[in-house]
C-alpha cells in the first residue's frame, strides 16, 4: 500500500470519526460504514459472505475478517488493521 492510499484512509477515518451521529453507532456498525465509505463498486453492493467476512471493491476484490478488527476509536489500530486486511 502506497502513502497516497494511506492518507486516503486516514482522510475517511477522520470524516466518519467527526460525524456527531457515528460516535452513537455500535462498533460493528462504525466497521461496516467505513467499509461502505471506501467500497469503490456503485454497482455492486458490499457482500456479507459470513457474519465475520465483507467482500468489498477497493482497487481489486477484497475479503475482509472483520473478527480480528481493533475498535475504531483506536485509530492507529484501526488503520493498521485495515491497511493490512486491504494488501491481502
Amino acid at each position: 500500500m502506497d502513502i497516497s492510499t494511506d492518507l486516503f484512509l486516514e482522510q475517511i477515518y477522520n470524516f466518519l470519526a467527526e460525524q456527531p451521529e457515528f460516535k452513537s453507532k455500535k462498533p460493528n456498525q462504525q466497521l461496516v460504514d467505513f467499509l461502505d465509505a471506501i467500497h469503490d463498486d456503485p454497482v455492486r453492493g458490499m457482500l456479507f459472505v459470513a457474519s465475520d467476512k465483507i467482500i468489498i471493491k477497493f482497487g481489486e476484490r477484497k475479503e475482509i475478517s472483520v473478527l480480528s478488527a481493533p475498535p475504531f476509536r483506536n485509530k492507529s489500530d484501526f488503520l493498521e488493521w485495515i491497511g493490512k486486511q486491504l494488501r491481502i
